[in-house]
């Protein structure tokens, strides 16, 4: 199984050959985000909305009896969960280690930084925030 590093690293060369043109890096994006599953009604209830987000994001974040974090996100904007998918597939199913000791360099990496506002960059670290706050909860 790969660690949290290295599916980021998987993930930023599947991003890669889109890096040198802005709207194919948004449209490869948008279309990631429709891989990320929609969060149930009943579930978004049980979930935490992410404070700090410009849009509505829902984590759901559960310990199994592996003692893994299984990570749910979801919201109600496409480009939001195409980074929302990606931070699922780093950071879902790992151990407290791996996720805390791997850091979220998806966007940076991917040249996406660059294309999303300061607020939409703060609401991307907030989610972060909120997983490693989750993960220490569940510890």
């Amino acid at each position: 199984m790969e660690t949290a590093a290295e599916t980021q690293q998987r993930l930023v060369a599947d991003f890669a050959e889109f890096s040198d043109d802005p709207f194919s890096l948004y449209e490869y994006l948008l279309g990631f985000s429709a891989e990320l599953p929609v969060m149930p009604d009943g579930e978004r209830e049980l979930a935490a909305l992410v404070e700090g987000c410009q849009s509505r994001v829902w984590l759901r974040v559960i310990r199994g009896h592996t003692g893994r974090l299984t990570i749910a996100l979801d919201s109600d904007t496409l480009i939001v969960r195409g980074v929302l998918n990606a931070i699922v597939q780093i950071y879902s199913n790992r151990s407290d280690e791996d996720i805390l000791s791997t850091d979220f360099t998806f966007l940076e990496q991917t040249g996406l930084a660059d294309l999303f506002s300061a607020e939409r960059q703060s609401g991307i670290k907030a989610v972060m925030a909120a997983i490693r706050s989750a993960v220490s909860r569940a510890t």
